[in-house]
């Protein structure tokens, strides 16, 4: 059968229109199936931090809170804003509440009532994603925990002995923060429920009677608070116990392999294994390759971040072993040897 010039024409037309529905449907599939997989993360940032993305293209719905650079994000001022890529979002939060990590040996103490329970309640679920972003329950979480109330936290904390842990089993929870509560103790939500045995309770900054010095001093943490503090925050239970070394009483001195200095090589250490010295003990939260820095909370200076090169570290200072804390953590999760 002949067919006419008409009926090919025709015919090819609609070959061709089929093919170009195909092709414009195929491609609304694929795009709709890579959409299926979209995802939502929910990001904090400081204040002028950085959050670095695989997307190569980012929009902000509000550049006055954050801006996109080169598949970065970058917190402007505070508020919450959406970046999206093609297909992902990015909730971002940006507060001016913490800062970047960074050391700074002249920050401010504390005040007094400084923060409202939102705000509190803020900074705890900023501890918590960090946290969770570095690695719940691993090396890294830990020193994180350390990290934040030492380089991100803007004020400084007292040193504060917790009234009567030390002295007698009788002693409930007291005055302190202490490890009992995560995140960050600075207002009422955070000690509404504890009864005090000795002293009135109080947030870090309330001035409360601290019976070692016979003083009202602002309430903040000890050497082994801070860091029963720093290990509950990231997933561990250490409980409530003291520096050590205690050879007849748990305490931070049995969590991991207690090595005297002499016989370690800086290359053994790593960040979030803890210093110690008789009755104190600090963290290790970061290494640069000429210098150690160490979190303490101590009577002189009260929380501070110490720094030594390594022969300053093993040949002059006062730290005489260190806990090497492999066992302990399990896992590393995220970690870095420094914060930025």
């Amino acid at each position: 059968m002949k067919l006419s010039n008409g009926f090919k024409m025709f015919t090819i037309l609609a070959i061709l229109l089929a093919g170009t529905y195909y092709m414009a449907s195929h491609k609304t599939i694929t795009e709709t199936e890579a959409c299926e997989l979209e995802r939502s993360y929910e990001i904090y940032l400081a204040k002028g931090e950085t959050y670095e993305t695989d997307a190569e293209e980012l929009v902000s719905q509000d550049e006055a809170t954050a801006i996109t650079e080169e598949g970065k994000i970058i917190g402007i001022s505070s508020g919450e804003t959406r970046v999206k890529t093609d297909c992902d979002t990015y909730i971002v939060h940006v507060s001016d509440l913490y800062t970047s990590p960074v050391l700074n040996m002249d920050k401010e103490y504390l005040p007094e009532g400084r923060y409202t329970v939102e705000e509190n309640r803020y900074l705890d679920e900023v501890l918590s994603y960090l946290i969770e972003e570095a690695g719940k329950q691993s090396r890294a979480g830990a020193v994180e925990a350390a990290r934040f109330l030492t380089l991100r936290f803007p004020y400084k904390l007292h040193y504060f002995y917790e009234n009567g842990r030390l002295e007698s089993e009788d002693y409930e929870v007291d005055g302190e923060g202490r490890y009992y509560h995560e995140g960050l103790y600075l207002s009422d939500v955070k000690y509404a429920g504890i009864s005090s045995s000795l002293a009135k309770t109080g947030a870090w900054g309330t001035k409360i009677y601290e019976y070692s010095t016979g003083e009202y001093t602002a309430n903040g943490l000890d050497c082994s608070g801070f860091i029963t503090w720093a290990l509950y925050n990231a997933g561990y239970d250490p409980g409530d116990i003291g520096a050590g070394p205690s050879y007849d009483v748990y305490d931070l001195t049995d969590l991991g392999k207690m090595t005297d200095l002499e016989d370690l090589e800086i290359s053994e250490i790593r960040c979030g294994d803890l210093m110690g010295m008789d009755g104190h003990i600090g963290m290790v939260i970061g290494l640069d390759g000429e210098r150690i820095y160490i979190a303490e909370a101590y009577w002189v200076n009260d929380l501070q971040v110490r720094v030594y090169t390594y022969d300053e570290f093993f040949k002059r200072s006062e730290w005489e072993y260190a806990i090497l804390m492999d066992e302990y953590y399990k896992e590393d999760g995220n970690y870095t040897a420094m914060w930025s």
